[in-house]
């Protein structure tokens, strides 16, 4: 079912010229918008003097980086081939033969979506709702099989559910400890 669901979307790529378009600019543009965004969070949390954004958006990025090592982990220990290396796909972008399972963009852009829907709820549903279009994208151009993009997303939400559960906190505390040094230091210096 897999490698069906799999030929269904990608099949229909190279067939309409803007939609070849649209995917290829989500799997390769997108990604980098969610980055920017979890950036530009951050920056108005400096800007702004918000010590809630700047936390969040701390916090956000500490989640992403830990979905992403367990993807990396999970990567070493079940490798599964890309479909364009045992099947012929209808390829719209280079891609190396690494581990498909689970999907990177889907892990990354979800992690995003899911940590900044706990600061920017409406910002988090679009950002969902693009990630999904992400993972989308990454079956159409031929990168992955539906099942890595599926499993990079429970991934994802079984990572939200452990993190929050017992990590969130010491992560939120930590970052004001952090926090707290830096400025100190920095007044100290500009003082002094």
């Amino acid at each position: 079912m897999n490698y069906e669901v799999f030929t269904l979307i990608n099949g229909a790529a190279g067939n309409i010229y803007l939609l070849d378009i649209i995917m290829k600019a989500c799997t390769e543009y997108v990604p980098i918008v969610f980055i920017l965004i979890l950036m530009g969070m951050y920056g108005m949390g400096v800007f702004y003097k918000n010590s809630h954004l700047r936390q969040q958006a701390f916090a956000t990025g500490v989640y992403v980086i830990l979905s992403l090592f367990i993807t990396l982990c999970i990567g070493r220990v079940y490798y599964e081939n890309r479909p364009f290396v045992d099947h012929k796909v209808n390829m719209l972008l280079p891609h190396v033969p690494d581990a498909g399972f689970p999907s990177d963009h889907a892990v990354g852009t979800m992690s995003i979506a899911m940590g900044i829907l706990y600061s920017s709820p409406w910002v988090g549903r679009l950002l969902f709702i693009l990630s999904i279009l992400v993972g989308v994208s990454r079956i159409y151009v031929g990168h992955h099989y539906p099942m890595d993009v599926l499993g990079g997303f429970i991934i994802v939400w079984c990572t939200s559910i452990v993190y929050h559960r017992y990590l969130g906190t010491m992560v939120m505390i930590a970052y004001q400890r952090i926090e707290r040094f830096v400025l100190t230091k920095c007044r100290r210096y500009h003082l002094g």
